[in-house]
């Protein structure tokens, strides 16, 4: 008796659970192409650009200038005496710890600028899939990434990328 109230009850839900999903309307999203066509990130990216472009050219400067110290040392350490050589390998050490601090603060600020710009690109995007949705009725809208199949028409990710250019 229990186990036919219980097979009962898992055909029920069954039931009911697949009429709950044929009124469900779900659209898909290619969150690539968006990231690729969205006037935001072109617009983040010059912005970027403009930003970190002397300071990246300064840091290249520093890893060439870098690169000859150590050249003329190689070259020169042979004929040095001790004091000198000495002298000149705490240079290039001194150098080099320069060298990796400006590289780690460069990358901690281009990391945070990267990532204060996706957050904002999130947030418009996010705006713009639940515009999209409500206008089209949509109940649930998914990446394209994780599904196998998509039937026709219930891609809305043109829109979306219609919507972030206004």
């Amino acid at each position: 008796m229990k186990k036919m109230l219980i097979a009962v009850s898992a055909v029920f839900c069954l039931l009911l659970g697949s009429s709950v999903f044929a009124e469900l309307k779900i659209g898909v999203v290619n969150v690539n192409k968006i990231f690729l066509d969205s006037p935001q990130i072109a617009t983040a990216k010059s912005d970027f650009k403009k930003k970190f472009e002397s300071r990246e050219k300064a840091l290249s400067d520093a890893q060439k200038d870098f690169q000859k110290t150590i050249e003329a040392f190689s070259k020169n350490s042979p004929t040095m005496k001790e004091d000198a050589q000495k002298a000149e390998q705490k240079k290039i050490m001194d150098q080099q710890k320069k060298l990796q601090e400006m590289q780690a603060k460069f990358q901690n600020d281009a990391n945070a600028a990267q990532e204060e710009a996706l957050k904002d690109f999130s947030k418009k995007m996010e705006i713009a899939v639940a515009k999209v949705a409500k206008e089209k009725g949509f109940d649930l809208v998914v990446a394209k990434a994780s599904l196998a199949y998509v039937k026709d028409g219930l891609e809305i990710t043109d829109d979306i990328v219609k919507q972030m250019k206004k």
